[in-house]
């Protein structure tokens, strides 16, 4: 009985995955007029989200968010790096996003998923806007005679695991959780390291209110 029971509910949700990718409109109208969202939840509820830091010991600074199903995966990496003449007080961020066909069955192996690269350009847009200077993000004291002479290159990448709505949420709060992990690159000083610094919170803007989209 239980394995009859199993398969017709495997066929019922097979219908309604059917239903939805044919007839995407009527699906979603559907859930608007019992005031319901595809997962059951009402109009009104935010999703299940949830964050844990350091899931990847190997990187400098790292997170991963969830947001019902979507789950998003940042790691961070930082380098030592020549301050450019045009800004020789700013480090640099680099933000990619990705998306693997393990995520998403709309996600091919031979096409690059559409939405990442608007996505990527969405974080960096976002957190580059948000940033303050590179000297600030160091506690205590600068560098000394390292101060005007090094940068940090800070690279973060982003990976989908789960793309379940919400894309972008679960990005940059991957994102931002994982810059408030980071520590500092130790600064060698006559082949020792100088020191261990770490971030503060404040490195991003405190509260993303204004920007993070309702869902």
């Amino acid at each position: 009985m239980s394995s009859a029971n199993a398969s017709s509910d495997l066929s019922s949700e097979m219908e309604v995955d059917a239903f939805r990718r044919l007839f995407p409109l009527r699906f979603h109208e559907r859930h608007l007029l019992e005031s319901t969202c595809p997962d059951a939840r009402k109009l009104g509820k935010a999703r299940d989200t949830t964050l844990a830091l350091g899931t990847i010991a190997s990187a400098d600074g790292s997170a991963l968010a969830k947001i019902g199903c979507t789950t998003t995966l940042a790691a961070i990496k930082m380098e030592v790096m020549t301050p450019t003449t045009e800004s020789p007080d700013e480090g640099c961020i680099a933000i990619d996003f990705h998306m693997q066909p393990i995520c998403s069955p709309i996600v091919r192996p031979s096409k690059p998923a559409d939405a990442a690269p608007v996505i990527s350009k969405q974080l960096s847009n976002t957190i580059l806007r948000h940033a303050i200077f590179w000297h600030d993000l160091l506690q205590g004291a600068i560098l000394g005679q390292w101060e005007s002479c090094l940068d940090g290159l800070f690279g973060n990448d982003i990976y989908c695991l789960d793309a379940d709505g919400a894309l972008f949420d679960a990005a940059l709060l991957a994102a931002v959780a994982a810059f408030s992990h980071c520590g500092m690159l130790p600064i060698p000083e006559n082949g020792v390291p100088y020191r261990s610094l770490k971030t503060r919170l404040s490195a991003l803007a405190k509260s993303f209110d204004e920007i993070i989209i309702p869902h």
